[in-house]
C-alpha cells in the first residue's frame, strides 16, 4: 500500500437522510475496513423513515480523498479464474438455460441441452447466477448497452459476445486499461462527465456500482437521460435488510465495505431514489446469488478480523449451501430478504 493510502481520509457530516431528508440514528460505530486495512473507523447512520431505510456514512469521506481506499481495489484485477469440473457442468447447463429463458446463443446449443439445463432451477445459488449473468436482460442483437462501472470488463465481455453492441464507463483508470486491453470500448470517467447523447442506449446496467457513488439520482437521472425510450436499466447492489446483515451485522463484509460503501440501500431506498429520477417503471426484487460465498466470507471475519481469502473445506462449502437454500426458501415468504437489492427500469 503506498504512503498516500496511509494518511487518513479525511470525512464531513451528512446529518440528513441523502433520499428523504429523514432524521437518522446510528447503526453502527467504529466500523474498519476488512478488506484493506484502509485507516480510520467509521459510523453508518439509518433513516427512522420505515419506507426509506436508506443507510449512509456519517462522517462520509470527502470525494477528493476517498480514492486512498481504492489503491488495492478489485476492480484493478483483470485475470480470469479457471473452472473446475462443478464450474464446468455449470457453464454447459447455462449456455441452455439462457437459450431457452433469454433467447442468448439458440443456434448454439442443442435440443439435449436445453432440456437438461432445467437441472439449474434445483440449484438456487445457479439459478440466480445464471439470471444476473445477463442482468435479466433479454437477447436484443445490436442494441446498444452500457455498463456503468464495468471494472476490467468481464461483464461487458459476456454481453458483447452474445450479440449486445457495448460501452462501458468507469473511474479506475486502471480498471478502464485492462476493460481496453480486451477489444472493448471503455471511456474513463462517469456518464455525466462522459455527456452520452440523449437516448443513446437500449440498455444499461450497473453492479455494485451505486452504493460508491456521492450523488445516486444524479446518477439515475443521467440513466434516463441517455436511455431511449423503452430502454431498460438493470442496477444490483448489497442489501441492507438481507438475512447475512441480519444474522453477521457490522461484521458482513458485503454491505458494510467501509470506507468504500458510502450507502447501503434497501429495496425500498433503492426505489424512491429511481422515482425521483423520473423512473416509474420499476420492478424491484432480491437475489440470494451470492448467499453462499458471503456465508463463507462473514465466518472468515469472525475467525480472524478480516476477510482472508482461503479454500473452504467440506463442513464450509455444505455449511455455505445449506445457508444458500435456506435463503431462497425464505424468499417465498419474505421476499425482502435477499444478499442483493436488483431493480430494474423502464424509461
Amino acid at each position: 500500500m503506498t504512503d498516500n493510502a496511509k494518511e487518513i481520509i479525511r470525512t464531513e457530516p451528512v446529518h440528513k437522510c441523502p433520499a428523504c431528508g429523514g432524521e437518522g440514528r446510528v447503526l453502527f460505530q467504529d466500523l474498519t475496513d476488512l478488506f484493506f486495512k484502509t485507516p480510520g473507523t467509521w459510523s453508518s447512520k439509518k433513516c427512522v423513515n420505515k419506507s426509506c431505510g436508506l443507510v449512509w456514512l456519517d462522517p462520509m469521506p470527502i470525494e477528493e480523498d476517498i480514492s486512498r481506499a481504492y489503491e488495492n481495489y478489485f476492480t484493478h484485477e483483470g485475470g480470469e479464474n479457471p473452472g473446475n469440473e462443478s464450474k464446468r457442468i455449470y457453464e454447459y447447463l447455462k449456455k441452455g438455460y439462457l437459450s431457452t429463458r433469454y433467447g442468448y446463443g439458440n443456434d448454439g446449443t442443442s435440443a439435449p441441452q436445453r432440456l437438461m439445463s432445467k437441472l439449474i432451477l434445483l440449484h438456487p445459488g445457479w439459478k440466480a447466477s445464471s439470471d444476473l449473468s445477463v442482468m435479466l436482460l433479454p437477447a436484443c442483437p445490436g442494441k446498444r448497452l452500457l455498463e456503468v462501472g464495468c471494472g476490467a470488463g468481464q461483464q461487458l465481455k459476456i454481453m458483447k459476445e452474445l450479440g449486445w453492441q457495448v460501452e462501458g464507463a468507469d473511474r479506475d483508470p486502471s480498471a478502464v486499461e485492462h476493460a481496453r486491453s480486451k477489444g472493448l470500448e471503455v471511456k474513463h470517467g462517469t456518464p455525466e462527465e462522459i455527456k452520452y447523447p440523449d437516448g443513446y442506449f437500449g440498455a444499461i446496467i450497473s453492479n455494485h456500482v451505486i452504493e460508491h457513488v456521492y450523488d445516486p439520482v444524479s446518477l439515475l437521472r443521467e440513466f434516463y437521460r441517455i436511455l431511449e425510450p423503452g430502454g431498460k436499466f438493470v442496477m444490483i447492489t448489497p442489501n441492507i435488510e438481507s438475512l447475512g446483515s441480519r444474522v453477521f451485522k457490522h461484521a458482513d463484509v458485503m454491505f458494510m465495505d467501509s470506507p468504500r460503501h458510502l450507502f447501503v440501500f434497501s429495496p425500498g431506498s433503492l426505489k424512491r431514489m429511481a422515482e425521483i429520477a423520473g423512473f416509474n417503471k420499476l420492478q424491484v426484487m432480491t437475489s440470494v446469488r451470492h448467499a453462499a460465498p458471503l456465508y463463507l466470507a462473514n465466518k472468515a471475519i469472525e475467525r480472524t478480523g478480516y476477510y482472508v481469502l482461503r479454500n473452504p473445506g467440506l463442513l464450509d462449502r455444505l455449511g455455505a449451501f445449506g445457508i444458500q437454500m435456506f435463503e431462497w426458501l425464505l424468499l417465498k415468504i419474505r421476499p425482502g430478504l435477499g444478499e442483493e437489492v436488483v431493480l430494474v427500469g423502464e424509461k
